[in-house]
């Protein structure tokens, strides 16, 4: 069954400035914001699945766990 999954606002701005650039080269074949979120995690799968990617892969996420986890509270 398929999720939705919220992301920060400043990544949804950085998203939405990606897709944009490319609509004046693409037009109606321009990538959406979907597209970009799905080729995003396909490369995380895809880095997961390699050993040589996986440990740094894996420091990445616990350490923005991490940084999520002392936000928590702070909000204001």
């Amino acid at each position: 069954m398929p999720q939705q999954v919220r992301i920060s606002d400043d990544t949804y701005d950085t998203l939405r400035e990606i897709s944009f650039s490319l609509e004046s080269e693409y037009m109606k074949a321009t990538p959406t914001i979907q597209d970009l979120v799905s080729v995003a995690l396909e490369r995380l799968i895809e880095d997961w699945e390699h050993p040589d990617s996986k440990d740094k892969l894996l420091k990445e996420l616990l350490e923005h766990r991490q940084m999520a986890r002392s936000r928590m509270g702070n909000r204001g």
